[in-house]
């Protein structure tokens, strides 16, 4: 017998221990169709949040799906050594060792480094264990593995030979505290409230001046143009004249340029090219010097002269004080603008022109592109396809270089007469560049973006180490013919452009055939309020905590339940406990499904062993129309669940099941089974009905398996008494048989759940205890008179009848209040309980009460202010508060009017 209560951590812990321990995740190429999944691998540096949790839970339930579908399903896990993340992490331990990394020279760094990857980098999969990951650990891939690192410098060298790479300055997102170039994923932008400065440069000719407006004024120095619209009559008559720079003396152009706005500022903008992006596109298309003002340390150099040395941000309140000295500022205003910081530094990143690496993306974005418009690759929502069209229609050459140690070193060796090339190893850069034996040739010292390992994830995972396809050994040959492409990568559309299309790209080249079929993008967490979830805002609680609470299932069901395709997920989150009670619901449902199998081992002890007698999903010689219906749902559930999966509306898959579970078959099966248990005749007939109970309760968990492994892993056996080596997740998976269905059975049980629902809320308005019982007549239409007359035993014993009469041409009783259902009359005796006057005037009280209540809350709909300030998820609450109360006016109504 089962214990009272389930016990979430102690069933996880145990049961992933022997799935571990039984190889049930590993997977091998076999004869059986494949379904494999590419893990997005965690940084190495990475602890568990919700975003992984939503993730990886969607990934785990197509794993077991697919698995219980008898496919042989792999889940290829991996950790990312994530460059700057995990380099800052060992620096900051430096830090409190009072050294650098210089201190220890980079060899040395490197190891170190390693040492705390052993220490610390395992964490996160650790925790994905527990959140219940069915992954094949076995073949974790580190991105600085040996044979990543091969196919990492393989693919350098090739696109280097091909000219797709190339060493050019480009502006940079530059992080001042790491000393490196950042992607755009490591750059985070926030609101910042500065200053706009309108500052005056006088004409050359002494005519006049120009009023120009800017928010960093210490970037004066490099400032090469001032442009104006060609379009704005006021500057016309001045394009082609000079101007004097503030503080700098320096004699600049005004220049003619769409890129200026005449309605921001005064019209007119300064170009400094090596310190913005845009102002860079605009010196390239004017031929513009680029000259620098600021440091690599952020600091400003020599060409600011007095200000040389300062960091920007003192210098910019020194410049402007000296300006103003000057009688050059015109105006100081009040400017809230985003500006990007660091993502691990915290530091505002600062917009440097730099020589770097770059990438030719437009000849592997091509290819690319076809794979995602022909349908060889589907996106999920579909309406990413239109982003992913657009961003590689326009794509821009990728910056590869980090200004960093950790990493995969840059396979370039430079020679003393300044020439270069890509190489494996010193020795063959010489022979490529022609050079005598013994020439000392220098490595780049900077390691390539942590994206360029990524992006080559559905190969490296194969074990290709870089070499023609036909060339790799047997056994990665082997699988990665049968596994890819693999069938679903689930990620975040915030990296379709750093990682989905640059996979895309890689697999497609160099592996002659598409990564993977189908792309699953997750949706945004918030918290009720409709805010990210951060630490800094207090609203991104430990999953870990969470999970001890609530325990994994509940967790994993929670967030499938409440994550809609294409829909942010909103969850309750108490930021002073950091608790969730969201995680209610799942708990709840785990337990509910515990209470249904503890009920059917309690009502089988001594007469129906499951683990011994047949049970099944298809009608009894004895089955009544209820037990027609609970078979013809099931069915028609599992049909429901297997094309909500296929077409990734996972949400309707656990709310689907959730529905099925709590409502059909606990809050009504299982109370249908304990009457039928009870006026059966013999014990034969008692058997056949927990033969379909038991049969429909281990579909039930089947169906569930994917999303709660746990609860229903120690059902199936608490239960069924199976083997402690086998796993419910290797049984096979219910298939719905059309046979029974039947709609015209389910139509008449859910009106005759309505009418009992009905009766009980009718009791429920009338304050009548659910311990008391009264009378109850139905009168129902002759066309379903059968169904009600063969349910005698269950409408009365759901409705708590003393007496049930049922038929067709019955009269209202005395002393009864009716109501009316879908043409079924129904008759609840009263008097003598109730005072019928007195409880017509509170039910009428009460409507009055809450038309009230109705009419405020339809003001406040009817308000445009309303609606357009508040939160979507808000107004849809109010709707629905609205429609509840009306319901409950018609019902109290309803009651009244039968009173007298």
């Amino acid at each position: 017998m089962l214990p009272k209560s389930y016990n979430p951590s102690e069933s996880e812990n145990r049961w992933y221990s022997l799935w571990l321990a039984s190889k049930m995740m590993a997977s091998q190429p076999s004869d059986r169709q494949p379904y494999s999944i590419l893990m997005p691998p965690p940084n190495v540096t990475g602890i568990l949040h919700f975003g992984h949790v939503l993730n990886h839970t969607i990934q785990d339930v197509y794993i077991r799906w697919n698995r219980l579908q008898g496919r042989e399903t792999c889940w290829f896990p991996g950790l990312d050594h994530a460059g700057i993340a995990t380099q800052t992490k060992v620096e900051q331990e430096l830090k409190k060792e009072g050294k650098t990394r210089h201190d220890l020279g980079r060899d040395a760094f490197i190891e170190r480094t390693y040492e705390w990857k052993e220490k610390y980098g395992g964490i996160i999969l650790e925790q994905l264990r527990r959140l219940g990951n069915s992954s094949d650990w076995d073949r974790t891939l580190f991105t600085m593995d040996p044979s990543a690192v091969d196919a990492v410098r393989e693919v350098f060298i090739q696109l280097f030979d091909d000219g797709l790479i190339y060493r050019g300055k480009r502006i940079i997102n530059w992080s001042p505290l790491a000393q490196s170039a950042l992607s755009d994923e490591e750059v985070v932008f926030k609101e910042v409230r500065e200053h706009l400065y309108t500052l005056k440069y006088k004409l050359s000719d002494g005519s006049g001046e120009l009023l120009v407006a800017t928010v960093r004024p210490e970037t004066i120095f490099a400032d090469v143009a001032v442009a104006v619209n060609p379009r704005d009559e006021r500057y016309a008559h001045l394009i082609g004249q000079t101007v004097v720079v503030p503080l700098s003396g320096q004699h600049v152009p005004i220049i003619a340029d769409d890129y200026a706005d005449p309605t921001f500022g005064t019209g007119v903008v300064k170009i400094t090219p090596a310190h913005d992006p845009n102002d860079y596109e605009i010196g390239l298309r004017h031929n513009l010097p680029m000259p620098q003002c600021i440091n690599a340390d952020a600091t400003l150099n020599e060409r600011a002269g007095a200000f040389a040395g300062m960091d920007r941000f003192v210098a910019r309140k020194a410049v402007v004080l000296a300006l103003q000295e000057a009688e050059l500022v015109a105006a100081i205003e009040d400017y809230t603008h985003n500006v990007g910081f660091s993502e691990r530094g915290g530091e505002a990143v600062e917009p440097y022109l730099s020589d770097q690496w770059f990438v030719r993306m437009q000849p592997l974005a091509e290819p690319a592109l076809k794979a995602v418009q022909n349908g060889e690759i589907r996106f999920y929502p579909e309406h990413w396809v239109k982003t992913y069209e657009h961003w590689m229609t326009n794509v821009r050459d990728w910056c590869i270089s980090r200004q960093l140690w950790w990493g995969h070193r840059i396979p370039v060796y430079y020679a003393p007469d300044g020439r270069w090339t890509a190489a494996r190893s010193e020795e063959e850069a010489r022979i490529k560049l022609a050079l005598p034996e013994g020439t000392q040739l220098v490595q780049d010292p900077d390691v390539l973006d942590t994206w360029f390992s990524s992006w080559l994830w559905p190969m490296t995972t194969m074990g290709w180490a870089g070499e023609k396809i036909e060339e790799m050994p047997e056994q990665s040959r082997r699988l990665f013919d049968y596994y890819v492409p693999t069938n679903l990568l689930v990620t975040g559309p915030d990296i379709i452009f750093f990682w989905v299309a640059r996979m895309i790209m890689a697999t497609v080249r160099f592996g002659g055939r598409v990564p993977f079929r189908d792309v699953y993008f997750t949706s945004i967490i918030r918290d009720a309020k409709g805010r990210k979830l951060s630490k800094s805002l207090g609203n991104s609680p430990d999953p870990l905590d969470v999970m001890s609470k609530y325990g994994s299932d509940a967790v994993r069901f929670t967030m499938i339940y409440l994550a809609p395709l294409g829909t942010d997920v909103r969850l309750d989150i108490d930021v002073k406990t950091q608790d969730i009670p969201s995680m209610e619901l799942g708990r709840n449902f785990a337990n509910k499904v515990w209470n249904a199998a503890r009920f059917l081992q309690m009502k089988s002890d001594g007469l129906f062993d499951p683990s011994t007698m047949s049970v099944g999903t298809t009608p009894s010689s004895d089955s009544d129309e209820s037990e027609r219906w609970i078979i013809s749902r099931y069915h028609s559930t599992v049909a429901a669940i297997t094309e909500a999966l296929a077409e990734y509306r996972i949400t309707e898959y656990a709310r689907t099941l959730y529905d099925f579970i709590w409502r059909d078959f606990c809050d009504w099966y299982v109370e249908v089974v304990k009457v039928r248990l009870n006026v059966a005749a013999n014990d034969e007939q008692r058997r056949a009905i927990l033969s379909v109970a038991f049969g429909i309760f281990e579909g039930a968990l089947k169906l569930l398996h994917p999303v709660m492994p746990f609860v229903t892993e120690e059902l199936w056996h608490g239960v069924f008494g199976t083997d402690e080596t086998s796993s419910i997740n290797v049984t096979s998976a219910p298939v719905s048989n059309s046979t029974y269905i039947d709609h015209n059975v389910e139509q008449r049980f859910e009106l005759l759940q309505s009418v009992v629902e009905s009766v009980r809320r009718q009791r429920s308005d009338l304050n009548i205890p659910p311990s008391e019982r009264l009378p109850i007549t139905m009168n129902v239409p002759s066309d379903i008179a059968d169904i009600f007359e063969q349910q005698q035993a269950i409408i009365s014993a759901f409705c708590r009848a003393s007496t049930f009469d049922v038929g067709t041409g019955l009269n209202k009783p005395s002393g009864s209040v009716a109501d009316v259902t879908r043409g079924v009359e129904t008759f609840l005796v009263v008097e003598g309980r109730i005072d019928l006057e007195k409880e017509k005037a509170r039910l009428l009280k009460e409507a009055e009460r809450l038309k009230g209540l109705m009419k405020g809350l339809q003001g406040k709909l009817d308000n445009p202010g309303f609606l357009a300030k508040a939160a979507p998820d808000v107004i849809e609450g109010e709707r629905k508060k609205l429609s509840d109360w009306t319901a409950a006016v018609e019902s109290l109504e309803r009651n009244a009017a039968t009173m007298g």
